[in-house]
């Protein structure tokens, strides 16, 4: 037991200096700080050049607040803790929540007043929260909300809790660095209008084995456990024996989506707005497909992500859209792509120098340079922005 006690003891004091190292505090007198420190100066003067026990009184007292002041600002950022909770599925242009964890740890003194501000591994200001109260030995949580314009990568860095209680006088602040990584989802649209005006062929089709369906598979004599909804009255009625209905099993279609991201045009700022449009289309395609119960399968010039069906399934292929990059490259041709010969092939065309004709009867093809939605409300896509590891973040 004597021999765990400096093992214990020399661990606390590792975790002391780990945290110490972790948080940078600061501290400032606010302007009306300033303005009462110059309001008592003056006081003091008045007090002495006019020996008024009433001046002095009232110097003694604001001296004394300017001092409690320090003192509980001080003591309200004192052992405190905070942290960023893990922050999932978040999709282009709408709105996503970032949860912060603040703990008090503190024996008897809670803490007050805390304004938290979140910011890029850059520097840059993402969102701000604040929280009235936490009490000690306790734990609080607090949110805001951010809008992450384009899908990709977004790195969060630093935490900064902020306080002025009691009364101003102070601006006691404290950071930690708690680097975290937002994968953002392409943005998902309705994407029936461009299905409809594509006559794209997404329907059932029947397999020639019992199960559950719509058309005739056969006739065989009743057992008990089938339903009475499936006998046949006039069969049975001729054959004396009854007979019940057999339906032919259908299954959604497999559905592969090829977006080529090798392209062999000169990338400019048209290619790749288109790209980023295709990139949409064919998130907003997987999503109507996936909640449909379809097996879907992407597929692109740096891999494929394969069948599959579910929510799981879908945010894999989200994930694979939201790092996806456009490349020039000669050696692959958005004129031959690898197509699946046992799923329906849906090209995702983008490219506004060729025609989509050139598919043939190969695939179908969802043209992302056809305005599919005119005549309807407009829908909303991101301003495009080149960069491989997003560092800005807008509100």
């Amino acid at each position: 037991m004597m021999r765990r006690l400096p093992l214990k003891i020399a661990a606390k004091i590792k975790a002391w200096i780990r945290r110490r190292i972790q948080k940078r505090r600061e501290s400032r007198i606010t302007l009306e700080g300033v303005i009462f420190i110059v309001i008592t100066f003056f006081l003091g003067l008045a007090a002495i050049n006019t020996s008024t026990n009433l001046l002095y009184l009232i110097m003694s007292m604001m001296l004394a607040f300017f001092m409690v002041s320090g003192i509980l600002s001080t003591n309200t950022l004192k052992r405190l803790e905070m942290k960023r909770l893990a922050v999932k599925h978040v999709t282009a242009g709408q709105t996503a929540l970032i949860q912060i964890e603040i703990q008090n740890s503190k024996k008897r003194v809670s803490s007050y007043s805390l304004r938290v501000h979140d910011y890029t591994d850059g520097g840059r200001l993402v969102g701000a929260c604040y929280l009235f109260h936490v009490g000690p030995r306790s734990r609080q949580t607090i949110s805001y909300r951010v809008r992450f314009p384009n899908r990709g990568l977004y790195r969060l860095g630093r935490l900064k809790a902020i306080s002025r209680f009691p009364f101003g006088f102070f601006e006691r602040s404290f950071s930690i660095n708690q680097p975290q990584e937002i994968l953002v989802y392409p943005q998902i649209i309705d994407i029936r209008p461009a299905i409809e005006q594509a006559h794209l062929e997404l329907g059932e089709y029947e397999t020639g084995r019992k199960g559950p369906g719509h058309s005739l598979h056969g006739l065989r004599e009743y057992t008990p456990g089938d339903s009475a909804r499936h006998i046949h009255w006039k069969v049975s009625a001729r054959s004396s024996k009854i007979m019940v209905r057999e339906f032919e099993k259908e299954e959604k279609k497999k559905i592969t989506m090829w977006l080529n991201n090798h392209s062999p045009l000169t990338l400019n700022q048209e290619v790749l707005e288109l790209f980023e449009r295709g990139v949409i289309y064919a998130a907003s395609l997987s999503s109507f497909l996936i909640q449909r119960d379809y097996q879907v399968q992407l597929a692109t010039a740096s891999g494929r992500v394969p069948f599959g069906m579910g929510i799981a399934h879908l945010y894999r292929i989200l994930r694979a859209l939201a790092l996806i990059e456009i490349g020039e490259s000669e050696g692959h041709d958005t004129a031959s792509p690898s197509l699946d010969g046992d799923s329906t092939n849906v090209i995702i065309h983008y490219d506004a120098r060729r025609s989509a004709d050139h598919m043939g009867g190969a695939a179908q093809c969802i043209d992302v340079t056809h305005d599919y939605f005119a005549g309807k409300e407009e829908i909303p896509l991101p301003i495009f922005t080149r960069i491989k590891k997003f560092k800005k973040v807008q509100d």
